[in-house]
This record gives structure tokens, sequence and C-alpha cells, in this order.
């Protein structure tokens, strides 16, 4: 934590200051979590009446600024460097010192009648800052190199886990449709077995019918053929034509059988309207007329009576007795 400051010189109001040495000065160590930045500078003290090299300490923060350089009528201050001293350095490197010598704000030179100023330190430090942020380029770069490996052997791998896992999909798949298949086949073949079966079975039935229906038929032929003669389509035309006179002759009979039912049905109606209406006997005077009738089954009784006589009686004087009460 030590820089050093080379010999040289500085004019400050009228006055100057020679550094005849390297001047060593020591920095306070380094805040833990925060950052700042160190001022070193030439100060004119004219109360002290002396000019020295001096350390402004900064104020720790996370985005640190230099304390300001003190320009009054009894202080006046150039500022030669900036260190900056980041959280936790035990260290402080070439790369961490800021030139101000050649900011005219805080600073600036003096040319002409003195002595040229040597570059060469600036110029170290634009390398120093050169091959630092290169190293720091370079450190970004491998470890987005190392991510951009890793990123890819995690996707090379997904990828190979895509592959694989699809490729046991496909055989899954597979072995599942030539399953389904192997099954299917098999149900159609079992389908036409059955179909065969049936139809076999079928045609054997109908065989067998067309067989019994020819049995029965030539059974039925041999039974009629001595009967039809050798003219057997004359014969079958003559037994259409007996039938035919037969089925006429018995529908002749049932249309007279027909018209004999409709005049019985008549007579009955007539009938049944004379009985409806007492077939106009006058039952006052058939009283008498039944009386006689009883008297003579009663005298038929004792002489020669008939049995058509008595109940002949019993019906008119019923007949009277019911007409004259009701």
């Amino acid at each position: 934590m030590e820089i050093k400051v080379n010999t040289g010189f500085a004019f400050i109001n009228g006055y100057a200051f020679r550094n005849p040495a390297s001047h060593g000065i020591r920095l306070d160590m380094a805040e833990g979590a925060l950052n700042r930045i160190d001022r070193v500078v030439v100060r004119w003290d004219l109360p002290q009446r002396d000019i020295y090299i001096a350390v402004l300490k900064g104020t720790p923060s996370a985005k640190p600024q230099p304390t300001a350089v003190t320009r009054s009528t009894e202080v006046w201050e150039l500022a030669l460097a900036d260190i900056y001293i980041g959280k936790g350095v035990t260290k402080i490197q070439t790369k961490d010192i800021t030139d101000q010598r050649f900011n005219s704000s805080v600073c600036g030179i003096v040319t002409g009648t003195v002595e040229e100023i040597d570059a060469s330190v600036l110029t170290k430090q634009f390398d120093d800052f050169f091959k630092t942020y290169s190293a720091a380029v370079l450190d970004e770069f491998s470890v987005y190199k190392q991510n951009m490996e890793k990123y890819l052997k995690e996707i090379a791998g997904v990828y190979e886990q895509y592959v694989s896992k699809t490729e046991s999909l496909f055989a899954e798949y597979e072995n599942k449709f030539n399953e389904r298949y192997t099954s299917f086949e098999s149900t159609l073949d079992k389908w036409d077995e059955e179909l065969l079966k049936a139809y076999t079975e079928f045609m054997a039935k109908i065989q067998l019918f067309q067989t019994e229906a020819e049995n029965e038929f030539n059974t039925w032929f041999e039974g009629i053929k001595d009967k039809l003669g050798e003219d057997i389509a004359g014969s079958l035309q003559l037994q259409i034509e007996e039938l035919a006179a037969t089925i006429d002759g018995l529908r002749q009979q049932a249309e007279e059988s027909s018209k004999e039912t409709k005049e019985a049905l008549t007579e009955l109606d007539k009938r049944l309207t004379a009985v409806e209406s007492g077939w106009g006997i006058n039952y006052n005077h058939d009283a008498v007329l039944g009386l006689c009738y009883m008297g003579a089954a009663w005298l038929s009784q004792h002489y020669e009576r008939t049995e058509e006589t008595a109940v002949l009686g019993v019906a008119y004087i019923g007949n009277s007795y019911l007409a004259n009460t009701f």
C-alpha cells in the first residue's frame, strides 16, 4: 500500500518547490466493502510558511470520487495523481494510479523556461492500463467462452436426450403398431374362417334342401304319373278343368244356399214381428176359446184325448191371461 513521488519541481503563487529525492507515501488500508480514491497533492501552506506533499484521503463509496483540491488565499493545492483503492485490496498497482499533472483544472504544467516534461511515465501508465484492460477483456472472453462451451454441452445433452427419447418413443409406437396389426390380422383370419364355415354350412343346407325338395317332387310325381297317362299335359289340363267346374258348382250352391238362407231369415223376421205384435189375436175373445179348448181337453181325457189338444188349450189360456193382465 505504498507509492512513491519521483523527484521534480512545482511553482505555486510565485513560490518554488523542489522534491530532491523519491518521496515514499504509505496509504491507509483499503475498506472492506467500499471503494475510495486518495488524491496526492503539492500544498502551498501560508500559515505554515511551507510547501510539501500531502494525501487527501477519499470518502468510501460504491462509486467513489476524489476529494476536491483547496484553493484559497492561505492554502493552494496542485493535484499530482489520484489513487484508486478498491475494497479489500492489499497492493497498489500502476493501473490504479491516474496522473493529473496534465489536468489544468487541478494542476497544469509550466513550459518554455523550464526543462521539457518526460512523457515516459505517462506512456508507461497507458501501456500498463492497456495491458490490464486487455487482460481483463481476455479474462472476460475466457469466462464467456467457458460459459458458451458449458451451454453448448448442455444443449447437446438436451438434444441427445431428446433424440434418445424420440427414438425410444418411435420404437415403442412401432412395437404397439406391430402388435395391433398382428392382432387385427389374426382377427381378420378368424373372421375369414368363420365366414367360410358359415358359407359352407349354408351351401350344405341349400344342397340338402334341393335334394329333399327334388326327392319330394319325384315321389309326388311318381304317385300321379300313372294317373296322368301318357298325355301328361292333357291330363293336367283335364284335371284343371274338372277342378274349375267343381269350384263353379260350389260357388253356385253357395249362392243358392245364400238365397234360401235370406228367404228363411225373411220368414223368421216376419214371424218375429208377428210374435211381437201378439199375432193379431183378440185375447178377450180367445180367453173363452181357451176355456173351450180346456173343456175339449178334459172331455178328450175321458173319451179320445190327445196331448196336442191339451197343450194347445193350456197355451191359449195362458196367452189370454197374460194379455188381460199386462
